[in-house]
């Protein structure tokens, strides 16, 4: 399920953490003062703006839909054709028609004709979901290198406190040189580690600017979030049947076959139509075969997701107590604040985890569901 509005921030910090942190990332994203202000574009978007931008701008789409159209017309043509044939050929008087040499019969155009225009319904109906499902990655990648950069800023907040600590120990010679030396590379990793996530999320923003015809530059607020809704299904078997059923694919292999059986002859010779038809029908076999490994892994997939996400909630929750209990003891002057940051650094990666796991569930399931729409998503097939 999806929802819109914005998430509810981490647990409350102190006064001076949160000042810190602010501006660490203002400072580091360079989001400070009015660095938005001159970028075009909607300020917010929900995944439902999302997706119907990018479907009133995507050219693969638009190309499905002309193809549709140029369909829809050879189709209309090619019945104008057959009905001129049976007026021509029909014989006064009577419910017959004069005979016409072989390969002069348009009846095999026109079940062509019909199926490439059902066939090209098909393609324009999986474009549509394909490009919802590109929308679904391309959202998801913002969100989640957004909640990895918030992480990677913490992380540098409390490496940044945790060598100012050091660097006062070591002035009154209670701390080692080697051990200042870790905590400076350990800034240096997390400088480092928040400059690549800040380039993610750069990138992510790009394609999701591109996808939706938005100017160059444009980092709209996405406030759309999806909740963990784990996959239950009784008979797995069973349901599998049901997406091979509405697969385009089985579709248009199991058309394939009723075609041939309808210009049997009409064409080629019936020893080669024969073969034709043979061919045919072995691949709705192999076609239905395939899918169903296809969908068993995705299903699989689905499952292994759920099993990782509960993990990561317990692993969530321990850590939330932890920082329960630092904040409890520097509040009685018992930690030092480098150990607050160090586990709200850890909380705010886990929930940037739990926040990524939950897009790429939901995507596999959405996955299992359209794998003709999700093949090139991380969670699908």
């Amino acid at each position: 399920m999806v929802r819109t509005g914005r998430a509810a921030p981490p647990a409350g910090l102190t006064v001076v953490v949160s000042t810190l942190i602010v501006a660490v990332i203002l400072l580091t994203l360079g989001l400070a003062g009015t660095a938005y202000a001159s970028q075009e574009g909607p300020g917010v978007v929900t995944l439902e703006d999302a997706v119907s931008m990018a479907l009133a701008t995507s050219d693969d789409l638009q190309m499905a839909k002309d193809n549709l159209e140029l369909k829809k017309k050879a189709m209309d043509e090619t019945w104008d054709q057959y009905n001129a044939f049976l007026r021509a050929t029909h014989i006064p008087g009577t419910d017959m028609y004069a005979a016409v040499a072989a390969g002069q019969d348009p009846t095999g155009a026109v079940y062509k004709s019909l199926y490439d225009y059902r066939a090209a319904q098909k393609d324009y109906e999986v474009e549509v979901a394909s490009v919802v499902a590109v929308v679904y990655q391309k959202y998801s990648a913002v969100v989640t290198a957004r909640g990895q950069v918030e992480a990677a800023a913490l992380n540098v907040a409390a490496k940044e406190r945790e060598l100012a600590e050091a660097e006062a120990k070591f002035k009154y010679g209670i701390e080692s040189r080697i051990n200042l030396m870790n905590r400076r590379n350990s800034l240096a990793a997390a400088r480092s580690e928040l400059a690549q996530a800040q380039d993610k999320l750069d990138k992510a923003y790009a394609d999701l600017a591109e996808l939706l015809g938005l100017p160059k530059g444009s980092r709209p607020e996405l406030v759309s979030t999806v909740d963990f809704v784990p996959l239950e299904v009784q008979d797995v078997d069973r349901e599998i049947e049901a997406v091979i059923e509405a697969s385009p694919q089985v579709w248009k292999a199991e058309e394939t076959v009723k075609l041939q059986k309808n210009i049997y002859g009409m064409y080629n010779s019936y020893d080669v139509d024969m073969i034709n038809l043979r061919m045919a029908e072995r691949a709705v076999d192999m076609t239905r075969e395939q899918l169903y490994l296809a969908l068993l892994q995705a299903y699989n997939n689905v499952k292994a997701l759920e099993e990782n996400y509960r993990a990561l909630e317990e692993s969530l929750a321990a850590a939330r107590e932890g920082l329960r209990v630092a904040r409890l003891k520097y509040d009685l002057g018992m930690t030092t604040q480098a150990e607050v940051l160090s586990m709200e650094s850890t909380v705010a990666s886990l929930e940037a985890q739990l926040e990524g796991l939950r897009w790429q569930h939901a995507m596999a399931v959405k996955a299992f569901y359209e794998p003709w729409a999700w093949s090139g998503s991380s969670g699908a097939l």
